[in-house]
């Protein structure tokens, strides 16, 4: 495992925290599910899902208005000399993956009949 890589599983664990901590969310539920840090560290794609995925615009607003917060906790947090830029992204994989599940469903109700 390279150095980036273990750098974006400690920013993953501690970012997961930081959300849950310093993010209201009464009506939703963010999930960090990956990070992505250029190889100069210098920016951190951050992978979020969103339950229910209709709050994935509000949760988007209310990670990059604490960008800043939320960056500075991480740098203690994770010992870190300079936090990268937190590029917050929604995670499509998880939307994808139930969409091949519902056709998979249809097709396996299609050949039962």
């Amino acid at each position: 495992m390279s150095k980036v890589d273990q750098l974006n599983k400690i920013i993953q664990h501690n970012l997961a925290e930081i959300i849950v901590g310093e993010i209201e969310s009464p009506n939703f539920l963010i999930t960090v599910s990956d990070v992505e840090c250029s190889s100069d560290l210098s920016t951190a794609k951050i992978f979020i899902s969103v339950l229910p995925s209709n709050f994935s615009g509000t949760a988007l607003k209310k990670l990059r208005a604490k960008s800043g917060l939320v960056s500075g906790i991480l740098k203690k947090k994770a010992y870190l000399v300079k936090s990268p830029r937190l590029e917050w992204l929604i995670d499509e994989d998880l939307k994808r993956a139930s969409a091949i599940e519902e056709i998979l469903e249809i097709i396996s109700q299609e050949e039962k009949n």
